[in-house]
């Protein structure tokens, strides 16, 4: 019996987002790294508006919620598309969202709204177990030392959005700087999944006036409130993409013979994809729920979404692995959706919060709660 996932937010910006994944083919691995020209479909997705989508009306955008932006990123995941929509129209904008008061920030949004900017954002909440170092510091005499990593540079980037801390002791600080002043800095890499991240090395380096946005508690609460919009539309991502896992595994059992039969009618491979169809349904209803809250706490990470972010990374796993077998193993199904799929869902594990990260945010929180009890 077929099947066909259901989506989360069904409506236009789901159905526009399906149709422009179902026309983009595999990311090529042949493009130079740190190209400064914009893949076709990134520069559709921008001029579609989407980086607009959290940005409020008075600050140029669209003034749309969570879920508005859930609906595009599902359906982005069901095809595997290596773009940074989650760290462009999700994070940037909110750890932009309490400065419009400032010129240089409203103008950005308005240019970001447009089409006509892209901010690349990296957070770091180490703040958020005690005693974990920072990698990059801003030193007393105003320089940077240190490194940051994991910047996505999938698609060009007009400026670089981060914070730090500063000082000796250590006040929490927003940064942007234009990315054309970082580039000679970076090393790239590309991954498995054609993503391209960027790690900077910073000795000496002087941001310019302006540049540092805002210090203090409230640059914390940007960053948490970001860090968790990134990991729930990871889930997000994820639940699109086992959706789709499990349409093309059905498809394929239905289609393939051996021995004379259809695979379909082998019971223990029913068995096994009954299996993930539980999970998914599970995956997709405790993330919709999510989203249809904005379980989003600038006070304190939500442990709703650090325990979804946890479920999700070992689900999204198990069930990448058992498609993989069910179209015959690694290779047997190289050159297949799935196994693109497969690769999407196990790097998107380790983006806004991997399994140790979720783990040590969940025992800090715990552990914090039982202290004020």
């Amino acid at each position: 019996m077929p099947f066909t996932s259901v989506p989360m937010f069904p409506g236009d910006l789901y159905d526009t987002s399906l149709r422009l994944a179902e026309s983009v083919g595999p990311r090529s691995t042949e493009a130079p790294l740190g190209g400064t020209q914009s893949s076709p479909e990134w520069r559709q997705m921008l001029d579609l508006g989407w980086q607009g989508v959290l940005i409020d009306e008075n600050a140029g955008g669209v003034g749309g919620t969570l879920a508005d932006l859930a609906a595009i990123v599902e359906a982005l995941g069901r095809q595997a598309i290596v773009a940074p929509v989650i760290a462009r129209c999700a994070v940037a904008p909110l750890l932009l969202s309490g400065l419009v008061d400032q010129p240089v920030v409203a103008t950005l949004l308005e240019a970001m709204a447009a089409g006509d900017a892209s901010v690349c954002p990296v957070v770091d909440t180490g703040h958020l177990v005690p005693g974990a170092a920072s990698a990059l510091a801003l030193r007393a005499d105003g320089t940077l030392q240190g490194r940051l990593s994991g910047a996505d540079l999938s698609e060009p980037a007009t400026h670089l959005l981060f914070n730090v801390r500063e000082g000796a002791d250590a006040t929490p600080a927003l940064l942007l700087l234009p990315m054309a002043d970082v580039l000679p800095l970076a090393r790239l890499y590309r991954g498995v999944d054609g993503r391209v991240t960027v790690d900077v090395e910073f000795q000496g380096f002087k941001p310019g006036d302006g540049q540092v946005l805002q210090r203090g508690a409230p640059v914390s609460g940007a960053v948490e409130l970001a860090q968790q919009a990134g990991a729930l539309l990871s889930c997000v991502q994820s639940v699109g993409a086992v959706g789709a896992m499990i349409e093309q595994t059905i498809e394929y059992l239905n289609t393939r013979m051996q021995f004379g039969v259809l695979l379909a009618t082998f019971q223990a491979l029913r068995h096994r994809v009954v299996d993930m169809y539980v999970a998914y349904e599970s995956a997709h209803g405790l993330v919709r729920q999510l989203i249809e809250q904005t379980l989003l706490a600038p006070e304190g990470y939500s442990r709703d979404v650090a325990l979804t972010k946890l479920y999700l990374i070992g689900v999204s796993r198990a069930m990448a692995e058992s498609a993989i077998q069910l179209h015959g193993g690694m290779g047997m199904s190289q050159e297949t959706l799935v196994a693109r799929l497969a690769t999407h869902v196990l790097m998107n594990s380790l983006q806004f919060g991997d399994k140790t990260q979720c783990l040590d945010w969940l025992a800090e929180r715990s552990a914090a709660e039982a202290v004020q009890a």
